[in-house]
């Protein structure tokens, strides 16, 4: 306990250093180890490339989820920023150029970690589903570890060139079945809930272990990032999967993007969110390369709340689920959107219990972008989208410390 309160000291005075000095100070490490734990942060206010330099054999260590380094880097200066993560075995370097970031408060989250055994899927970061491929555990095709790289307050991400990520031997090694020199990059959307509706084109170095991209537009960052051998990737053709209450009913509704061999689709149901049942299938469409959109309507759910998810069969037999969806039919509290698919307006339809506990709504566009603020002050609230441009968005509602997110389809 000790030696957490020191730490979380050091971390304070390296955060109120940059603070005081209007953001020039400099954290110089020179041969020294800063260790990040038990989900303490290093702030860094100075926006040069050159605010963390390590001289010699220092690094910073994270390894953990929520050890977290957060950087105002701001637009980006066009230079060479290198996060200097490492252990007590090897030196792993996050580097990359920032430039054409636009937000007075820009900053990016890093953080990084290994996981305990070479089973990816039980070490999951915060959003990420899945791990799989063709419905089966893909984790024995990815290097044991996550990165962090996540971008905030920002109306224009940065563009990223020359992003490359450093990996040691131990963590490609069996049980794992990679073969190095098929690693590439691949990142989690966590608004499609998909590792492969963009795959930047990388480029892997097994002299010096590192895998580097040598550009991504601003707009295609998000959190999580992994390396995955080539011959394996992390695909997920589902963008997204909705529950949502009607007139007493579950109605659900997904949508997909990309279908090879597909059966069909099955949605279970839950009481306990734990043991789940089939309550109906619809067929899939075999093969397709455009947005297809699916629904399903439980016309006898069970009271109260209930849990549902939806599993995708292919016509081999291999099968992936889709995170899992809550619904409440008690009391005034349930919401849905209609019409959905939507031309030139959403409504909100709200039971007065909802309203009266007066919810804030935001609406996102797919990449994660807030497009709007409201209140919902009706049980029939109106929202105009007959400017935005045609694809998936989503509501989100909170209310009672709770937050209830909903999709809908722009034509």
């Amino acid at each position: 306990m000790k030696s957490f309160y020191k730490q979380a000291m050091l971390i304070l005075l390296l955060s109120l250093i940059t603070r005081c000095t209007m953001g020039q100070a400099k954290l110089v490490v020179n041969g020294g180890v800063i260790t990040i734990t038990n989900g303490a942060a290093l702030v860094i206010d100075n926006p040069d490339n050159t605010a963390i330099t390590i001289i010699g054999s220092g690094y910073i260590q994270s390894e953990g989820i929520d050890n977290k380094i957060i950087w105002s880097i701001g637009p980006g200066n066009g230079n060479t920023y290198t996060v200097p993560f490492g252990n007590a075995s090897n030196y792993l370097p996050l580097q990359f150029n920032a430039a054409s970031g636009i937000g007075v408060n820009g900053k990016f989250i890093f953080s990084t970690y290994p996981t305990s055994t070479w089973k990816n899927s039980d070490y999951l970061p915060p959003g990420v589903t899945n791990v799989n491929n063709g419905g089966t555990d893909n984790s024995a095709k990815l290097i044991d570890r996550f990165w962090q790289i996540k971008p905030q307050g920002y109306t224009t991400k940065p563009t990223l060139t020359n992003l490359s990520f450093t990996y040691s031997d131990l963590e490609y090694a069996a049980p794992n079945t990679i073969a190095e020199g098929n690693l590439f990059a691949q990142r989690w959307n966590n608004s499609l809930q998909s590792w492969s509706d963009y795959v930047p084109t990388s480029s892997i170095n097994t002299s010096t272990n590192s895998v580097n991209i040598a550009s991504i537009n601003g707009s295609q960052l998000y959190d999580w990032w992994t390396l995955a051998d080539q011959s394996s990737p992390l695909p997920i053709t589902l963008v997204y999967f909705n529950a949502a209450v009607n007139n007493k009913q579950v109605v659900t509704s997904w949508q997909t993007v990309f279908e090879n061999n597909s059966s069909h689709f099955e949605v279970w149901r839950s009481q306990n969110g734990r043991q789940f049942e089939n309550i109906g299938s619809v067929a899939a469409a075999g093969n397709s390369n455009t947005t297809l959109d699916y629904t399903l309507t439980d016309a006898n759910p069970y009271p109260g709340i209930s849990y549902y998810r939806l599993k995708g069969i292919d016509k081999d037999g291999a099968f992936k689920w889709s995170s899992i969806e809550k619904v409440n039919l008690d009391g005034g509290a349930n919401i849905f959107l209609s019409p959905n698919p939507a031309t030139s307006y959403i409504s909100i339809n709200a039971g007065m219990g909802a309203v009266n506990k007066k919810p804030v709504a935001r609406l996102y566009d797919a990449k994660g972008n807030l497009l709007k603020l409201f209140t919902i002050t009706s049980t029939y609230h109106r929202v105009d989208i007959a400017v935005l441009p045609a694809g998936t968005y989503n509501i989100s509602i909170s209310y009672n410390n709770e937050i209830q997110t909903l999709r809908f389809i722009k034509k």
